[in-house]
């Protein structure tokens, strides 16, 4: 099986946008560059998708589209990625923030964040993605794929 890429996650995402998206609302959101865990995560003060990335191989896509609480109210993203990274405290690491331990082998994050008119959207563009790439992670959509959900 072929592990999918950040050329592939654009190009599919290029496709839902094509059938999903009018032209009435302008340029459709598109994907960040890599987050390494230096500084502000891409998009944190908006919702969107995400996708996590093992060196260049997608692994998880998901949807941070809650309205987040303190620091992080109204930033979907921002509040669903601290999930994933914590403050490296090693005071000679060369990245401000580390993977967790149940997702150490992340080695980077892309986002994508739609404005507040169209964010429900980012719920129909995951699951989208995660039925046309198959990341390896994203357990919950194939075993609904198994039993016809």
């Amino acid at each position: 099986m072929i592990m999918p890429t950040a050329n592939d996650l654009i190009s599919e995402t290029r496709a839902f946008f094509k059938s999903y998206w009018s032209s009435l609302n302008g340029h459709p959101p598109s994907w960040s560059e890599h987050w390494d865990f230096n500084s502000s995560i891409p998009n944190n003060e908006m919702r969107g998708c995400y996708a996590l990335f093992r060196n260049q191989e997608v692994i998880y896509i998901g949807v941070g589209i809650s309205k987040g609480t303190g620091m992080y109210e109204n930033c979907g993203l921002g509040f669903r990625l601290k999930k994933y990274w914590k403050v490296n405290k090693d005071p000679e690491a060369r990245t401000k923030y580390q993977p967790t331990n149940d997702w150490i082998e992340l080695s980077s994050i892309m986002t994508i964040g739609f404005d507040k008119e169209h964010y429900s959207l980012a719920a129909a563009l995951e699951i989208y993605l995660i039925d046309k790439l198959q990341p390896e992670r994203n357990t919950q959509h194939k075993k609904m794929r198994i039993n016809g959900g």
